[in-house]
């Protein structure tokens, strides 16, 4: 019977083998799929080695988190209680995963230290067994807070109104839930762009949050404060779902989400896992977009990681245009549009629409790309008068 069997992305597979070398001087019998024989059957190998293994290891890093085969192999691990989760790197875990402790070695080097603190988790386990999953905190009432002079300035009792109307049709059962609540005001966080979780609306008095942000604890802070100055019935803030991304995209979230109105529908990317082919040097993704009858003017940008953001579409005609390209564009309606966009680069993407009831006034030609602080200034300028909103998705892109 082998001991431990190790799941990791490929992107860490460097950083694996340290990990694997130490427990093995340790003497422990160690399966990952680099011992795979030529010509064995993965699938099938991999599913004997983790039915066996006294111990699944899951190497939690940036890119595991977002690869379906590892969280498969983790909720296989988790549900025959051989699961000992590993963080890498200071990634949010998958939902489902936060409740159960794992060894924190984040940013992991492989050096002594960080070594010797898994080879203890891992004698713990073989002692021990899987850790039993954190209690979720008792319900508690909200405690009394003061009100937000900065935001209900100009408000005055009327925001007390407002707050009581609220609670008045939650507990009818009717009108905005708490989940709607708190998503109505998501737009004040900064350098976030975030969704209230379906499955975890508050009703238990846990909130999930779903998204990106560039300091997601931040995050979490913030919409907690949004749910204290509301006086909502929730306790707990969940950020597992939230993906922390590079702080240098912040401006370029930052004026989307000022203009920020709605919930979103506007925008949906397809095509997961989105891997880059190394043959082409590309991903593959496909996007619609579904405008609203109201929308006069719409405009396309994407954002790499390094902050840098294209005008895909600089307007409607552009979007248009897009049928003399091979894209693959299918048009299905005046306001309807899928195509496909070819990503050259890993790590996060965000992929966001600014809508409105005029053009903007400043535009750059399709394909300009900008620094992500020059972008939001020309943005702000361009939407300085009339009504806009905008919607945003983001997608992980991980080496094949």
């Amino acid at each position: 019977m082998t001991d431990i069997y190790i799941s990791y992305a490929l992107a860490d597979q460097e950083r694996v083998a340290a990990i694997v070398e130490a427990l093995r001087r340790e003497n422990f019998s160690v399966w990952w799929d680099r011992d795979l024989e030529p010509g064995t059957d993965r699938k099938a190998v991999i599913a004997d080695k983790i039915a066996e293994a006294k111990l699944c290891l899951i190497a939690w890093s940036y890119a595991s988190v977002e690869a379906s085969d590892v969280v498969a192999e983790a909720e296989r691990a988790k549900g025959r209680g051989a699961y000992l989760g590993v963080m890498l790197d200071k990634a949010d875990l998958p939902f489902g995963f936060g409740r159960l402790a794992p060894v924190d070695v984040a940013m992991f080097r492989g050096n002594d230290d960080q070594l010797a603190k898994i080879l203890e988790g891992v004698r713990n386990f073989m002692a021990s067994g899987q850790a039993k999953a954190e209690a979720l905190e008792a319900l508690q009432a909200p405690k009394e807070t003061g009100p937000n002079k900065v935001l209900i300035f100009g408000i005055g009792g009327g925001a007390l109104l407002l707050v009581a109307a609220i609670m008045f049709f939650i507990m009818r059962g009717s009108g905005p839930s708490l989940g709607d609540v708190v998503e109505s005001k998501l737009a004040v966080t900064p350098c976030a762009w975030l969704r209230v979780d379906p499955v975890v609306d508050g009703k238990d008095g846990r909130l999930g949050l779903v998204g990106v942000a560039g300091d997601p604890p931040a995050a979490q802070a913030a919409v907690q404060q949004i749910i204290s100055q509301n006086g909502l019935p929730i306790n707990k803030v969940l950020i597992d779902r939230v993906a922390q991304i590079d702080p240098r995209e912040c401006p370029a979230i930052d004026e989307p989400r000022r203009l920020r109105k709605s919930a979103g529908g506007r925008l949906l990317v397809t095509g997961e896992p989105f891997i880059l082919d190394p043959a082409v040097g590309q991903s593959l993704s496909r996007v619609e977009i579904e405008l609203q009858s109201n929308d006069k003017s719409v405009a396309l940008f994407g954002v790499e990681p390094n902050g840098k953001v294209t005008w895909a579409a600089p307007d409607r005609a552009a979007l248009d245009g897009l049928a003399t390209q091979d894209v693959g564009l299918k048009k299905t309606g005046d306001n309807k549009w899928e195509f496909n966009i070819y990503t050259d680069h890993l790590g996060w993407t965000g992929l966001f629409l600014v809508v409105g009831d005029r053009p903007l006034t400043q535009t750059k030609p399709q394909l300009t790309e900008q620094p992500s602080r020059d972008f939001a200034a020309t943005l702000r300028a361009a939407t300085a008068e009339g009504n806009w909103d905008a919607d945003m998705v983001w997608f992980r892109i991980d080496p094949k």
